[in-house]
């Protein structure tokens, strides 16, 4: 049986709902297989609150925080009881939603979700086709993106050489990483309609990991990028290989939420911040030109599951708007409580 310890790492990390998502998948997964067949027991979920590389793969290596941080969503300790306890409260409303908001459904006749064969977003190297007795998961966010440069880390994809790692994974023998926060926009833009046959126009506001990754993702998939103002440039590598126009942007992505400046029919800003009101209100702010952050994050999480920790699994993950749907009715149990 495999056992995997998760953490997202990083600072801030009190307002990350990727442990939420982490337990809904998991809970969907165990309800379609089996204890038996998924073979995957989460065995815990942590924050870890640190602005270094090394003190992120320490937990890993460690196993434990010694002062966990106070969860944006509980107000209370991550991994106490409270915390635990709404969490799997929270889980199991989630998981009690079956049917996607109609509001969220996809564009057009066909559903796409984060495993879309449409663009190509799957390992260069050999990943296991299982899972191993002592796995570790760890989704990295800043200041922590860019930090990662080691021969003992085996990349699947660019993310070392464009700094912009946001998942690990110890399958028990060696460290996997990938950056994949662009694979999360590309399988969003084509949620919402917009096909790489086009060579769709991206409008990028950001210079950061999420960003970078974002920039060398939506290229590789056959589109073009327009980079609009920001506190901080791409990479000049990436940079000289932007040459879209923004009048022609279809997706505008604001990874600097200060400044905003990307424009399109419709507008991404990553990020988020805890719900308060009702659970229609909720909903209703997800909905489109103007896209919260969440749209973002269930998006990459699931590039995650089918790209790094789990590509065995792909075909069986939840759509993007399922998962937000879960998401949101989680989330409101939550609010309830908090």
């Amino acid at each position: 049986m495999g056992d995997v310890r998760y953490a997202v790492a990083g600072d801030p990390v009190t307002h990350s709902l990727s442990p939420l998502l982490l337990g809904l998948v998991h809970a969907r997964l165990l309800d379609f297989l089996g204890q038996k067949e998924l073979n995957l027991v989460l065995k815990s979920s942590n924050l870890v609150q640190t602005s270094s590389i090394e003190d992120a793969l320490a937990w890993g290596y460690a196993g434990s925080v010694p002062s966990p941080p106070n969860w944006a969503f509980t107000d209370a300790p991550f991994g106490k009881f409270r915390t635990t306890g709404l969490l799997a409260k929270a889980i199991e409303a989630g998981l009690a939603i079956e049917d996607a908001e109609d509001c969220f459904a996809p564009i057009g006749e066909v559903e796409v979700s984060a495993n879309s064969d449409e663009v190509s977003i799957g390992s260069r190297l050999p990943l296991p086709t299982g899972f191993l007795s002592k796995e570790i998961w760890v989704n990295l966010t800043s200041p922590l993106k860019h930090q990662l440069s080691s021969t003992a880390v085996s990349a699947i994809d660019d993310s070392m050489k464009h700094q912009s790692v946001n998942a690990l994974r110890w399958d028990g023998q060696g460290w996997w990483c990938a950056g994949l926060d662009g694979a999360g926009v590309v399988a969003l833009a084509q949620h919402f309609g917009i096909s790489f046959a086009d060579q769709p126009v991206l409008s990028l506001c950001g210079g950061g990991g999420a960003a970078r990754s974002t920039a060398s993702t939506w290229l590789a998939a056959g589109g073009q990028v327009h980079v609009s103002s920001s506190r901080r440039e791409l990479p000049e590598h990436l940079l000289e290989r932007c040459n879209g126009s923004a009048n022609d942007a279809v997706f505008g992505v604001n990874f600097d939420d200060e400044i905003a400046s990307a424009e399109g029919p419709l507008v991404l800003n990553a990020a988020y911040r805890p719900f308060e009101g009702e659970l229609s209100e909720m909903i209703s702010s997800l909905q489109g030109p103007r896209l919260n952050g969440r749209w973002m994050l269930v998006a990459q999480h699931l590039a995650c599951w089918s790209t790094l920790w789990a590509p065995h699994l792909k075909e069986i993950l939840p759509s993007i708007d399922l998962l937000l749907t879960q998401l949101i009715h989680a989330e409101a149990l939550l609010y309830e409580y908090a």
